[in-house]
């Protein structure tokens, strides 16, 4: 592993809670009251702090419902650094998906109604400003943190033993309410039951700030954006990328052995969210030890779905079967559930039993005429060039199906790549669909617009070592623990991950394979993988003779 003596850090001054920079909402003065809400139904209790085994106090809210409607019940554990009050506001959020005006004005960011969930529903809620954020004490916020995995631990165990408990407790939410549940529940507190993950990352380092290599940092600035508020100081995981490139013990500290996670779990995501939630919702479900769980991938958008009443009554199923104990349909649910897509608002749900689907793994080969084909080419080497540092040269190749065809699971482009004028370069790939006129069908991409190819992948050249413990043909292991830089002499092999995905193409549409150095996304979307020009001049992908380039597909 690349070493490093630092397994925290960079840090930045935290801002504080009351001056934060707008849209985000400032933080109320820290006192503790209670306060009834919503015609009385709803007893909320304002900054209660909570002692971790050091000392420190952590300050949280808890809604919980008012004492004639029930005494005790369920709590559900909401955890991230958004603010307990609420700092994100909903303006960010307009053309999501959600309606708000549905919401109770309590309902937070990323976490579901208290109204509804307390006063009908029978939980309480226990919204926590983790370690050295907001008010809450201690020097140092970190985030998906070992620290912040023994800090939850603490969480759960208070929260089960206080009066208005039944001792039952969950775990999660939409995003970081989701990721933060891996370092507490690899720890075990005897009192967490369940965990309901609704697009989790579970490796930041591959997922979302260095995907493929790739240092993305305009988004980690905008997150740090909506985070950094506390009395201390904040890991600032906008330079952290640029501090950590290669994925060193820092990194590894923030992904924890699923397999020690063993309690009922429901993982969703959905196949929008590229260099987001997807895929870390399935690898860390994959690797759950848990007899009980279960898998969704949707659709449709990151918060719509869990704010649709179907996905209500989904997560109200799950919570009453495992925190009350309740017989319900979860007892009948398929272990997988997958959106097969035609479009962006046209899919099918299949039933699975693990995934990937069993499916038959297709070699398409990349062609000089740009044409992709089922056996190897038999003349020649040849080359096809883009120039890396320009967002609109791109390659492509294409294959024309003469049957319905769907692909579903991991898929994998090898290229054999040649630098002309850098040593190194960052490649995009883009799975699209195009339809009969040969249009692109374009899908969701998180939760905002309709743009993205079926898949994506990213790798930064340097970065193509393997680990092959753990890579398949379908699904390559990139270590990222060392740069191997090319000369212009050399043509090197590279496999490039696709994310899954579930798309079909019917008779006489196409399926093109896209290569270039700059993506294929809104350049303006800062959700993506966005990095500074990397590369320069002419990339060369070579086939034919001894280059087999090729596109590995899962045909279902």
């Amino acid at each position: 592993m690349a070493g490093t003596d630092r397994l925290i850090g960079p840090f930045r001054k935290s801002i504080h809670p009351q001056e934060v920079l707008p849209p985000i909402n400032p933080a109320p003065d820290l006192k503790h009251e209670m306060f009834e809400l919503d015609g009385g139904k709803v007893i909320f209790e304002k900054d209660v702090a909570i002692t971790m085994r050091d000392g420190v106090k952590l300050y949280a809210d808890i809604y919980r419902p008012a004492a004639r409607i029930a005494e005790r019940t369920p709590s559900l554990v909401f955890w991230s650094p958004f603010g307990k009050h609420g700092a994100v506001p909903r303006a960010l959020f307009k053309n999501m998906g959600v309606d708000f005006d549905k919401l109770s004005p309590y309902t937070f960011f990323e976490l579901p109604d208290p109204f509804l969930w307390c006063s009908q529903y029978h939980y309480s809620f226990v919204r926590v400003d983790p370690r050295a954020t907001w008010w809450s004490e201690g020097t140092e916020a970190t985030y998906f943190s070992p620290q912040e995995g023994r800090d939850g631990y603490d969480v759960v165990e208070w929260a089960a033993l206080q009066p208005w408990s039944t001792g039952d407790i969950g775990w999660g939410a939409v995003s970081y309410y989701a990721m933060s549940a891996y370092q507490t529940a690899a720890l075990n507190p005897p009192h967490l039951k369940a965990l309901l993950l609704w697009e989790g990352i579970s490796d930041i380092y591959r997922e979302v700030n260095c995907v493929g290599g790739i240092p993305s940092v305009p988004f980690q600035y905008l997150w740090m954006n909506l985070t950094g508020q506390g009395l201390g100081r904040s890991e600032d995981h906008a330079a952290v990328s640029l501090d950590h490139p290669l994925f060193d013990e820092f990194w590894q500290s923030k992904v924890v052995d699923w397999a020690k996670i063993d309690i009922p779990t429901l993982s969703v995501t959905g196949w929008s969210s590229l260099a987001l939630h997807l895929r870390g919702t399935i690898e860390a479900w994959k690797g759950l030890s848990s007899k009980d769980k279960w898998l969704l991938v949707h659709a449709g958008r990151e918060w719509s779905e869990y704010y649709k009443p179907a996905g209500i009554e989904k997560q109200k199923e799950f919570w009453d079967h495992f925190l009350k104990r309740k017989e319900n349909s979860v007892s009948t649910w398929p272990t997988v559930q997958l959106d097969v897509r035609r479009s962006a608002d046209e899919s099918v749900r299949k039933n699975w039993t693990n995934f990937p689907p069993p499916s038959n793994l297709t070699t398409f080969y990349l062609r000089a005429d740009g044409n992709l084909v089922l056996q190897p080419s038999t003349v020649d080497a040849s080359h096809a060039a883009f120039k890396s540092h320009r967002a609109d040269s791109t390659i492509s190749f294409d294959y024309t199906f003469d049957k319905e065809t769907e692909i579903t699971g991991h898929a994998s482009l090898t290229v054999f790549v040649q630098c002309t004028e850098f040593p190194d370069v960052d490649l995009f790939v883009a799975l699209q669909k195009l339809d009969a006129e040969g249009k692109e069908v374009k899908f969701w991409n998180s939760s905002q617009f309709i743009e993205a190819p079926a898949s994506l992948g990213w790798l930064r050249l340097s970065h193509r070592e393997l680990d092959e413990t753990r890579s398949t043909p379908e699904r390559p292991y990139h270590t990222h623990q060392k740069r191997q830089w090319v000369r212009p002499c050399d043509i090197v092999e590279a496999q490039v991950e696709l994310w899954p995905s579930s798309t079909v193409w019917q008779a006489g549409e196409t399926m093109r394979v896209s290569i270039n150095g700059r993506g294929f996304l809104n350049e303006e979307n800062r959700t993506q993988v966005r990095t500074p020009v990397h590369s320069w001049g002419d990339v060369r992908v070579w086939f034919g003779g001894d280059y087999g380039s090729r596109l590995l597909a899962p045909i279902v």
